[in-house]
């Protein structure tokens, strides 16, 4: 079966508010992030909602969009906003993208009592190349902070997941990708701005794919995702598609996929089946389940290595759900049979030749003297 290598780092932005004697509430950016998929240099606009501590249960304001100045580092509001002058603090919640940008359905909800956000409804799209990131941050300030500015460091909440191909030591095989899928995962849930938490539905599962214009060709390490640079998926806890016992897959357990052909180095088909290539299809889905735990702000990057097997057909296919594509070695154990004897002897005179018979051979089978 094919194996699987994985590795996750994880990433964070940094920006600072800033505000001078009589300015209005501004954000300065300043840059301390690691391969990041939502940078300072890409961020355009982010959407701010702040409170204050007054007795009225009310946001000072709301979903207030900041954008950058120019080129400079400073993000500015249209409608101007100060801090109180009695020194009190403002408690700020930053996001990026807009609730619409974040998929159908999503929104952002204000709690007023509590003094709080939260994502609510969100699902990532189907397509992994729509799938966005989301980041969020949490500061408070009060006018004390004008002068140093107020830090405020935004961090993904989602998990970027990518995933590779290997063919190591493997070269009687040739490998022709021309999808990815991530499958049964949880697709819906909501994120808690200040406990900075998820909460998952516990029934909406979906699968996510990427499927390339033109196959790519395996190789010792094959790069699939440049085009997106990863799905981007809640995070979660997965647990795996038993094989073994539900080869259907009727407990929506996870796992990966490639859409593949496979040819032998001479040419011959392997995979699509038989069935399938005579029913007119060219390539075909491959999985292997996967069990990991994904966790907010970390990507993951998993390797595919082929080397020594190819994975199990994917349980939406027609037929053979869950069966090894590639089963068992080719080998062969050997007999080599006795040689069994007959002797000629050729008449030089004559040109004739005659097999030699033994005493048993001249018998007569009816037993006539």
């Amino acid at each position: 079966m094919a194996a699987i290598a994985m590795t996750s780092c994880s990433n964070d932005e940094t920006l600072e508010i800033n505000t001078g004697t009589e300015q209005a509430i501004d954000f300065r950016t300043a840059m301390a992030t690691r391969a990041t998929e939502t940078t300072i240099d890409n961020l355009s606009s982010f959407y701010v909602t702040a409170f204050n501590e007054n007795i009225i249960e009310a946001p000072y304001f709301e979903n207030l969009e900041f954008t950058k100045d120019g080129d400079s580092s400073i993000f500015t509001s249209e409608d101007k906003y100060y801090y109180p002058g009695d020194g009190t603090d403002l408690t700020f919640y930053a996001y990026a993208p807009s609730a619409e940008k974040l998929g159908t359905g999503s929104r952002i909800a204000t709690d007023n009592e509590n003094k709080n956000l939260t994502l609510a409804d969100f699902s990532p799209a189907v397509e992994i190349v729509d799938q966005v990131d989301f980041i969020t941050a949490y500061a408070t300030g009060s006018k004390s902070d004008a002068e140093t500015g107020v830090h405020l460091a935004f961090e993904h909440r989602l998990s970027q997941i990518e995933i590779q191909a290997i063919q190591q030591s493997n070269k009687v095989y040739n490998f022709q990708i021309k999808g990815v899928r991530i499958a049964q995962t949880v697709s819906k849930g909501g994120f808690d701005f200040k406990n900075e938490e998820w909460t998952l539905s516990t029934t909406d599962k979906a699968k996510y794919e990427l499927e390339f214009d033109q196959a790519i060709p395996m190789t010792e390490q094959t790069i699939l995702m440049d085009e997106c640079g990863g799905a981007m998926l809640i995070p979660q806890e997965l647990t795996a598609w038993d094989v073994a016992n539900d080869k259907e897959n009727t407990s929506k357990g996870a796992y990966i996929s490639l859409l593949l052909k496979i040819t032998t180095k001479d040419g011959a088909l392997v995979y699509p089946f038989k069935e399938d290539a005579e029913a007119g299809k060219e390539y075909a889905w491959a999985a292997i389940p996967v069990d990991t735990k994904w966790e907010a702000g970390k990507k993951y990057v998993y390797r595919l290595n082929f080397a020594n097997g190819a994975g199990y057909v994917d349980p939406e296919e027609d037929t053979n759900k869950g069966e090894q594509i590639l089963d068992g070695e080719v080998k062969f154990d050997v007999e080599v049979t006795d040689w069994e004897s007959h002797d000629y002897t050729g008449d030089m005179e004559s040109g004739e030749t005659t097999e030699d018979l033994d005493e048993t051979d001249t018998e007569d089978p009816f037993g006539d003297e």
